[in-house]
């Protein structure tokens, strides 16, 4: 089989890719609400619910963060998880000069990137932004879990040049305290979804956030007239981030988080789930720049085991 990354994969390795916590509250409250869909399905007002999810997602991204201009995002679309903003995103923008994305950024775009852009491509570190790029970037950034270094910088540059830039905020729900300023008029679109919070990744749960109206086929089937969208993830989605909040997750494992960082030697993260290898003591979890990212949520919740931890 062909792959188009360099990344290692790690998915059956103890500390390898980013992984939700089955949380022994989140997991149980997750197969009620799905019970309860069921049950009260004739009952539903879609059009309400989906207004209500739009709204509550909002609140659930801005209110343990400093997220400026998140109001002038007034258009709002559910998603397939991130994902499904992604390939818009790219359909949109396929006529752009050159991809732009940073070294360890999520495995799609590095896809991306092998499949349909391998002469229109370079890393964000290894040239200048230039007029006729088009950026993709996560916030937290995947690879480290913090803010990328001079972000702020970055996305003025993308405005001074007119270069379109999605912003993935897919982490920011398991961290607290970040200030980003979504007011930069080069951000077409940001996306967030539940899949790192919540026990719901199979249930592909996301947003995507837009400052004036775009009719691509994404928006078109959230519209009224259509909400050709998974009700039932809409309302699981809205539901569990009314149970637990935006910081649940956090409060709760951020001790553990410091543990396991104790014990391993690493630095803990902005993002609870993860640690950083700065000595590179584990090389096979490194993902193409100077540290190597360690996830813990499985080993928390006992879907895999570490023997020199316990």
């Amino acid at each position: 089989m062909v792959r188009y990354t360099d990344l290692p994969d790690n998915k059956n390795k103890p500390f390898g890719g980013a992984y939700s916590v089955y949380d022994e509250n989140t997991v149980p409250h997750r197969d009620y609400l799905i019970q309860k869909y069921a049950k009260d399905t004739l009952s539903h007002d879609f059009e309400q619910l989906k207004l209500d999810y739009f709204d509550g997602f909002k609140h659930f991204l801005g209110n343990s963060h400093n997220l400026i201009g998140l109001d002038s995002y007034t258009h709002s679309c559910f998603t397939q998880g991130t994902t499904e903003s992604f390939t818009h995103f790219y359909i949109r923008y396929r006529n752009k000069n050159r991809l732009r994305l940073a070294r360890g950024e999520y495995f799609y775009h590095q896809m991306i990137k092998s499949m349909y852009y391998p002469m229109r491509f370079d890393w964000l570190e290894d040239d200048e932004l230039k007029q006729g790029d088009v950026l993709v970037i996560s916030a937290p950034f995947s690879d480290t879990c913090d803010l990328y270094p001079n972000l702020e910088q970055i996305l003025c540059e993308c405005d001074e040049k007119e270069i379109p830039v999605l912003l993935d905020l897919a982490y920011i729900n398991i961290a607290i305290d970040m200030e980003i300023d979504l007011s930069h008029p080069c951000l077409e679109y940001v996306v967030s979804s539940l899949s790192k919070v919540f026990p719901v990744e199979n249930y592909r749960i996301g947003i995507r956030l837009q400052k004036e109206v775009f009719e691509d086929p994404l928006y078109v089937i959230n519209e009224p007239n259509y909400n050709y969208i998974n009700m039932l993830s809409v309302y699981l989605g809205l539901k569990m981030m009314q149970e637990f909040g935006p910081t649940y997750i956090y409060n709760k494992y951020v001790n553990k988080q410091q543990e396991y960082c104790t014990k391993l030697g690493l630095k803990p993260t902005s993002c609870v789930y993860f640690g950083l290898d700065l000595d590179n003591k584990f090389p096979e979890y490194n993902r193409g720049r100077d540290s190597n990212r360690l996830c813990f949520s499985r080993l928390w919740d006992g879907r895999m085991k570490y023997e020199s931890l316990i």
